[in-house]
């Protein structure tokens, strides 16, 4: 657990304590109801330091600010920052920024990065005297990794060195910047002693914040966590920065990957007490519902049930070009996210090594479970001893183990990496994954493609404008549906009917829902890749059992709207499909006919018509069946529809003269035995002509 304690802390702590003076020990509820908003436009940018220890990054920020980021009594006693240390710059009287001040030593490198993945413009510090040293390099890399591309090259100390080692150092700076994402970043010159150069610093970090364009607002509120501690009176507090969306007071949320719901009490942003928080700002959360000993480092509050913890990462991964070493398959790594650190291991899914420089997918394979999303930053850490040796994106949260050296992963990864929202949208369609495959809600595209709903919303829009994506209403509810799962769908529905036809060429059509039970069963094929739009987006082929039903639905509602299909009777047939009878079969067909017609009310059995006739009298009977000129009353039992007619009327005349009528009195009356006059009786229960009552039966 981490606790308060040290200067850091102050604005946290003493707002909350002061406010329970003022308050008489009320609720954070009514407290916030009280008290007046922030006073200051706190700007959505988190500002970062990086450089090697003691090159006077906290000496800097002090400078900046007037707040010391060493909070810690031992980093006071030793005069090193060990972890994250935080402060604010007011960049006039009406705005204000947040600052994260990170350790510069190589044994506290993942204190670094707990801080360092959420920054938008890095302080990147080299003491003039010392000049580029290990941890200058690494953090450089970190920095690179992470794709920081705003910063501003502090250097610091410039009061004990003379000009000409200023200006070698400078150089030397702007060497080891070269291809790096910091390569055109200004490089100012400062003495957090003399006061030299503080002034022109701050200017620079204000024209460079009005460069950066935070993109956090679009999408669901997330914010990984780097502290917790316990206040009197008011209890769990955390802190973190927000990373997408906002939260509010009274807000509830979700801590994973404990996923546990909570309900926000009270909010600070930069010490000022506030009713929201955005993305892009650094933010102490008063929580309730959980022990600030519950919660760890690396936590992180969301939306409920928006992030799905995992220990299964498929990723895009470079490894730097200053590796000492080639990276190989299923080597243990220590994966550093957001403000968490995990044990691991990484599958290369196309090679067996990747050679420094190199850039290649994989899949991580971790050792606990953190919540992620696509695009996420990472770093990798060799496991024993630790340095950095890559980092990448995730592309994705897993839930099963990918197989290596297959392309149909690959092609599927290349598409979440490219960062083309209308492919990763358009991907996501045709290849669904889970219970609702292929038929994805909005929510599961905004989690899938980590944008916010609305924009899911204006993607799909765009694509459905495009035909990529259809729409049907089935079941009075729309249904979005990818085309080329559709084309699929309907080629397979074609050829299961033109199979049906071939197999019954007597029969007008196959009953729905037996169609749709054969397509559950059965395997939708890829379309041919040779037509494959762009040659990224082919079809995964999928097993029947997949299907979800309406995507049949929509289907078949494609097909009769083309009128490639038609459907007569719950019964369907291709379009142009008409039942041919020969004339030696309709001969048997009328003979058929004739003996049951003359049978009346007690015909054959169907056995007995085909030991008579043979196969075509089979064949007969079902076409007569399909022509409803025969009706049937069970399995083998068939009745000339006259018949059933003529006894329908016999019924109703007996039982207005007589009363409810009885089994017997049904077969006295049509003088049948009991072998044809109970199942007669339960077809017309069953058609609702008759009910049973009892013993008896009465006309509805």
């Amino acid at each position: 657990m981490l606790r308060p304690c040290g200067a850091a802390n102050i604005t946290i702590i003493g707002i909350f304590q002061k406010t329970k003076l003022l308050h008489n020990r009320q609720s954070m509820k009514q407290v916030t109801s009280q008290q007046s908003a922030s006073t200051h436009h706190i700007e959505h940018i988190i500002i970062g330091t990086a450089g090697h220890i003691d090159h006077g990054k906290t000496s800097l920020i002090k400078a900046l600010t007037g707040i010391d980021t060493d909070r810690l009594p031992e980093e006071k006693k030793r005069g090193l920052t060990i972890d994250i240390g935080f402060a604010y710059l007011d960049l006039d009287a009406n705005r204000r920024v947040s600052i994260v001040d990170v350790p510069g030593h190589e044994r506290f490198v993942k204190n670094m990065l707990a801080g360092a993945t959420s920054i938008n413009l890095v302080l990147f510090v080299v003491a003039a005297d010392d000049g580029v040293m290990p941890q200058t390099i690494e953090h450089l890399e970190i920095i690179n990794l992470l794709g920081i591309k705003h910063g501003l090259i502090v250097l610091t100390k410039k009061d004990l060195v003379t000009d000409e080692w200023l200006a070698v150092v400078q150089e030397d700076t702007k060497k080891m910047l070269t291809g790096t994402s910091l390569e055109h970043a200004p490089v100012i010159p400062v003495s957090a002693i003399t006061g030299e150069g503080i002034e022109t610093c701050k200017a620079k970090i204000k024209e460079l914040i009005a460069q950066i364009r935070h993109q956090g607002s679009v999408r669901i509120f997330r914010m990984p966590i780097d502290r917790s501690f316990t206040i009197s009176g008011y209890g769990c507090v955390v802190t973190g920065p927000i990373l997408g969306g906002q939260v509010s007071v009274e807000d509830e949320i979700e801590i994973l990957p404990i996923k546990k719901t909570l309900r926000v009490r009270g909010i600070e942003v930069t010490g000022e007490r506030v009713n929201t928080a955005f993305a892009g700002q650094r933010t102490a959360i008063n929580l309730s519902g959980i022990k600030s000993a519950e919660i760890r480092r690396g936590y992180e509050l969301s939306i409920p049930g928006y992030l799905q913890p995992t220990n299964i990462v498929d990723a895009s991964l470079r490894l730097i070009r200053s590796a000492k070493n080639p990276l190989k398959n299923r080597t243990r790594i220590r994966f550093h996210i957001n403000t968490s650190e995990v044990m691991g291991r990484v599958v290369l899914l196309d090679r067996d090594t990747l050679k420094p420089g190199e850039e290649a997918l994989c899949q991580f394979l971790l050792e606990n479970l953190l919540p992620t999303e696509r695009e996420d930053r990472f770093i990798i850490r060799s496991y024993s001893p630790a340095y950095t040796i890559g980092g990448g994106k995730v592309l994705r949260y897993n839930t099963t183990r990918l197989k290596r050296f297959q392309e149909e992963t690959h092609r599927t990864l290349r598409i979440l990496a490219s960062g083309n929202l209308s492919d990763i949208v358009e991907h996501v369609y045709l290849n669904g994954r889970g219970e609702r495959l292929f038929v994805p809600t909005i929510e599961d595209i905004s989690r899938q493609a980590n944008i916010h709903p609305a924009i899911a919303e204006d993607v799909t829009a765009g694509l459905l404008k495009r035909g990529i994506l259809l729409k049907f209403l089935i079941d009075g509810k729309d249904v979005i549906v990818h085309h080329d799962v559709i084309a699929s769908l309907k080629e397979m529905i074609l050829n299961i009917l033109k199979a049906f036809h071939k197999e019954n060429p007597v029969k007008a059509g196959i009953e729905e829902t037996h169609l749709k039970t054969l397509v559950a069963a059965g395997f939708v094929p890829a379309p041919d890749t040779s037509k494959a739009r762009r040659g990224e987006l082919r079809q995964i082929p999928i097993s029947g059992k997949d299907i979800p039903p309406l995507l049949t639905a929509a289907a078949l509602s494609a097909l009769k709207n083309e009128k490639a299909v038609k459907a007569v009777d719950n019964k369907l047939s291709l379009m142009d499909f008409k039942v041919v009878v020969s004339a030696k079969d309709r001969g048997v067909t009328d003979t058929v006919e004739e003996t049951f017609l003359k049978a009346g009310f007690t015909p054959p059995a169907l056995e007995e018509v085909s030991a008579k006739f043979g196969a075509p009298g089979r064949a007969a009977a079902s076409l007569l069946v399909e022509q409803k000129k025969l009706v049937v009353v069970e399995n083998g039992l068939y009745f000339h529809a006259t018949a059933l007619s003529k006894m329908k009327e016999m019924i109703r005349a007996h039982i207005a003269k007589n009363g409810p009528m009885s089994v017997a009195q049904f077969r006295d009356l049509t003088k049948t035995t009991r072998k044809y006059a109970v199942p007669l009786l339960e077809y017309f229960d069953a058609i609702h002509f008759t009910k049973r009552t009892g013993d008896v039966r009465i006309v509805l």
